[in-house]
């Protein structure tokens, strides 16, 4: 057995490259395929566990006039609703900083915050942040809230300064980025924060979190999200109804105030008219007495002159004090009228004020009943949480484009190891035929013979599939997991050892390095120990096709006449040497393929199809007064280079096949001989310009293919309040990023049943810069009519964070087809090399240079390396188009072409790993003992 031992032992060192080369293919294969296949469900779990720690809703219903009691029963009795928690939330502008906040009542049985520092608020003035705002604040600080228009008075909350006691986490705001859209500051949600019911001034709540008692299995598996979305869409209708049920009792109800006003109105006016009678006559009255009480003064004035003509003596003093008497008598009367005037002029102003009261309040009651003319229906919006909140969609969808890389990558990588591993021990099996016949000869048994076999393919697998684990279980994972979750707030993603794979793994490993060494040496044990002492002879030599072509033939040199000679003598190794090569020129080329298929992304939607830079959406029913002053606002901003009218509206749908509905942008132009100017609507198929049909919608080509739509077929739309419209589709359009359906007016009348009520400008910049579009939204939204603004820059902004993370990934990708490559090439030509020992040998006794003995073999290498790469040109096109075409999320198309870059990166990095290979495997060729090559093994 010390000579068995020997044997091993001298075989591990004595081809320790080949036993490294091969314990790294299988390490990249079961990197790859392990990373890739647990980084998946690792996410979902990570997520699962993060969802039930926050107790996130199943599902949600917001009100825009909140919910009063019998909201509350309705909602709690709907079909399999378990639990509901209902609370209230506001927006508000942080101060200095204009960053949007929305303010979040504190919840405790769904949709919990959980304190990451700190503590929840408990009085009306504290307040706790977002934990993506620690390093903005600290515990203690104050922080100072303002509306859009700049001032301190807050609708719907008690103060706007409050002192920060904690920052949280919530599953309700997983994104890092675009929050949601609001009316307040720039129109989009910035951060998130938590205040106590004590903190709101006005209570009624408008949003009710909801959980369902039906459903079974994780977040993401589809049995789950089926079943969600199925409760969601059996509640909808239902909900509408309601609504509307709502919407007429609230109409009605005011209908019946200014009803009830215009009666109390009515009376006043009799009241105010019988006083404006009373006050008349009081007036004649006044002015009779006025001509008395002058005729008496008059008379007063008359007897004094009397007197004063009179010579002093007795008559006069006596008609002197009579004229006295007159007087007084006089003054009390003129005393008293001039009091009952003051009280018929305060009468008469009393009178003049009731009069303008009673005009304000029938100006009011006219305004009111304006506004219930032009109001449009109540909307109650039930969602499941895929549709209210993006930062659960996007996460779930991540995971699922890892599982799709799954499915591919690792079949290529796991592919070109185990080929190549699979031919390193048969030849090697080969290689030791003398050995198994020495150790035979020695009196060792066939299993004793096998053992080398058995364990140096077993630790090259163990030793592969350990490296493979250890990486693939931490390293590729968490890679991966930060390149997805750049935009997202969420936990760090927990990596336990998968087993299932690991298993699998060593299994592949172990068949691809045991299983063919051990039958090829079996078959070989099965001969007479003796035969086995002898080398098998060569086999017989046979013309290739090229001989038969002398025009060819008889101009190649002699060097090239071997060549092909020897390409076509050992075939498996020609064909190995291709596939090989074939399957990491196709991964390079998909990796450098994907990173500028994913830049794409972001040109071919901002430079060549999205043009407008703001919608700003206003309410269609807001007073005229509100209206007119939007639209002002509109005109006086500065640099406009296009504005049009444009109705917008959040829209579903929900193609077959697709579990979850899909958030779509519905946009109605009121001009749309110019909305190409806005937004450039462009033929799949050729790239060209098209002009809005009126006979139809056009929808965007990843809607298209989700649904299986062609142009003549029909789909159906849901708008908020829940009611389905079915559309034709008249024109497919290209589009990157995000869904949206676009029509003309005279077709939405058509479909909807109703005229379009435009509710938004769509608005082209001179200044594209962030801080100008920010300073215009803000402006707009500080309109009392205004509902948000749309910034066609905040898709970018999302998107360029994700694909900021991707590069990691693809740099992964990159890195180990670069590492699969060179140990292919090293691994190939070290066979090569091996076995053909003993006739390098004889070339250089023949008088070879060692220039010539080395390109002997290289010649070969080259010529299988370029088909190689030429073959792998078309198996990275139809891999980059699959990968491309089913990586995206279902909201997002990538751009498939292969730039001439790909295929000039992949060439160069295989040619230079070729040419590393062929200096190493220089310096072995030129150490080949001759004469111990050339030693007969008889």
């Amino acid at each position: 057995m010390k000579m068995l031992r020997k044997t091993i032992l001298h075989e591990f060192k004595s081809s320790l490259p080949r036993f490294i080369s091969i314990a790294i293919l299988l390490a990249l294969g079961a990197f790859v395929l392990i990373g890739l296949k647990v980084t998946g469900s690792d996410m979902r779990q990570t997520g699962n566990d993060y969802f039930k720690e926050h107790k996130m809703a199943d599902a949600q219903v917001t009100s825009p006039v909140g919910f009063n009691k019998d909201d509350k029963d309705y909602i709690n009795h709907m079909k399999h609703v378990k639990k509901t928690e209902y609370s209230v939330y506001k927006d508000a502008v942080v101060s200095n900083s204009k960053k949007t906040m929305r303010l979040n009542e504190k919840t405790s049985k769904l949709s919990i915050f959980k304190a990451e520092e700190g503590r929840l608020p408990k009085k009306d003035n504290e307040i706790a942040l977002s934990s993506q705002d620690k390093g903005k604040y600290k515990i203690g600080q104050y922080i100072n809230l303002e509306n859009s228009k700049g001032k301190k008075e807050i609708d719907g909350l008690k103060n706007h300064k409050y002192k920060i006691v904690g920052f949280v986490t919530s599953s309700d705001f997983m994104q890092k980025h675009d929050l949601g859209m609001t009316n307040v500051g720039k129109g989009q949600i910035d951060t998130f924060a938590v205040l106590d019911k004590s903190g709101f001034s006005d209570t009624t709540p408008n949003v009710a979190k909801i959980a369902y008692d039906n459903l079974k299995g994780a977040s993401y598996s589809d049995k789950f999200e089926k079943q969600l979305q199925k409760d969601v869409d059996q509640n909808i209708p239902g909900l509408t109804k309601w609504a509307d049920k709502r919407d007429s009792e609230i109409k009605d109800d005011k209908k019946a105030q200014i009803k009830d006003g215009r009666e109390k109105l009515e009376k006043q006016k009799s009241s105010v008219d019988s006083k404006e009678q009373s006050l008349n006559q009081s007036k004649e009255q006044l002015d009779g007495n006025k001509a008395q009480l002058d005729q008496a003064k008059q008379q007063v004035a008359d007897a004094k002159k009397q007197v004063d003509q009179l010579p002093a003596g007795a008559q006069k003093d006596q008609m002197a004090q009579q004229q006295q008497a007159q007087q007084k008598q006089v003054d009390e009367q003129a005393k008293e009228f001039k009091s009952k005037q003051d009280e018929w002029q305060k009468n008469a102003d009393d009178l003049k004020d009731a009069k303008e009261k009673i005009a304000s309040k029938e100006s009011e009651l006219d305004s009111q009943e304006q506004k219930i003319q032009s109001m449009g229906d109540l909307e109650y919006q039930l969602q499941s949480r895929s549709d209210y909140n993006q930062g659960y969609n996007q996460f779930g969808e991540s995971a699922k484009r890892i599982d799709v890389l799954s499915n591919t990558f690792p079949i290529i990588f796991f592919a070109v190891a185990i080929l190549v591993t699979f031919t390193t021990m048969s030849r090697m099996a080969e290689e030791k035929r003398t050995t198994m016949g020495v150790l035979r000869a020695l009196g060792y048994t066939k299993f004793d013979a096998m053992r080398l076999f058995l364990i140096y393919g077993t630790s090259a697998a163990l030793l592969g599939t350990a490296l493979g684990s250890f990486f693939g279980t931490g390293l590729l994972p968490r890679r991966i997991y930060q390149a997805y979750a750049a935009n997202l707030a969420v936990p760090p993603i927990q990596t336990p050892p998968s087993w299932l794979w690991i298993i699998i793994s060593l299994i592949f490993a172990l068949l691809c390095t045991v299983v063919p060494a051990v039958y090829i040496a079996w078959q070989s044990l099965k001969e007479n120990p003796k035969y086995l002492l002898v080398a098998k002879p060569p086999k017989a030599g046979s013309k290739v096709l090229l001989e038969r072509i002398p025009f060819i033939w008889n101009k190649l040199s002699f060097n090239y006449k071997v060549t092909v000679r020897n390409l076509f003598r050992y075939k498996m190794r020609m064909f190995m040497t291709i596939f090989g090569i074939l399957g990491c020129t196709a991964l390079l080329i998909t990796g450098f393929g994907m990173k500028d298929s994913l830049n794409g992304i972001i040109d071919n939607q901002y430079k060549k199809i999205i043009h407008y830079d703001i919608i700003g959406v206003y309410n269609p029913d807001a007073s005229q007064k509100e209206k007119n002053d939007y639209e002002k606002a509109v005109n006086d901003i500065k640099g406009v280079k296009q504005k049009d009218n444009v109705y917008f509206e959040s829209v579903t749908a929900k193609p077959k096949g697709v579990i979850n509905n899909q958030q779509i942008t519905m946009m109605v132009p009121e001009h749309k001989n110019t909305f190409n100017d806005f937004v450039t609507l462009r033929n799949p198929d050729n790239g060209h310009k098209m002009k809005l049909k009126d006979d139809g919608v056009a929808i965007t080509q990843k809607l298209a293919k989700l649904g299986h739509y062609k142009v003549g077929d029909h789909m159906d739309i849901r708008d908020k309040a829940g009611r389905k419209h079915k559309v034709r589709i008249a024109q497919i359009t290209q589009m990157y990023a995000g869904h949206n359906v676009i029509m003309d007016s005279s077709y939405y009348q058509k479909a909807f049943h109703k005229k379009v009520k435009y509710n938004g400008k769509i608005i082209n910049l001179k200044d594209r810069s962030n801080k100008n579009i920010d300073k215009v939204s803000r402006d707009l939204n500080s309109q009392d009519a205004a509902m948000t603004a749309v910034q066609s820059n905040q898709a970018k902004t999302a998107i360029n964070t994700i694909l900021d993370g991707l590069d990691n990934i693809v740099f992964i990708i990159v890195l180990a087809s670069s590492a699969l490559s060179f140990v292919v090439l090293f691994t190939l030509t070290n066979i090569n090399v091996s076995e053909r020992t003993r006739e390098l040998a004889t070339l250089r006794v023949l008088g070879f240079y060692k220039r010539e003995t080395v390109m002997y073999i290289y010649r070969e290498t080259i010529i299988l390396t370029i088909i190689g790469i030429l073959v792998g040109f078309i198996g990275g096109y139809y891999l980059h188009q699959f990968i491309m075409s089913t990586l995206p999320p279902n909201n997002a198309m990538a751009d498939m072409t292969l730039y001439w870059t790909n295929f000039a990166i992949s060439t160069g990095l295989t040619l230079l790993f070729s040419f590393i290979v062929m200096l190493i495997m220089a310096r072995k060729i030129s150490k080949i003992d001759m004469l111990g090559a050339l030693n007969s093994v008889d």
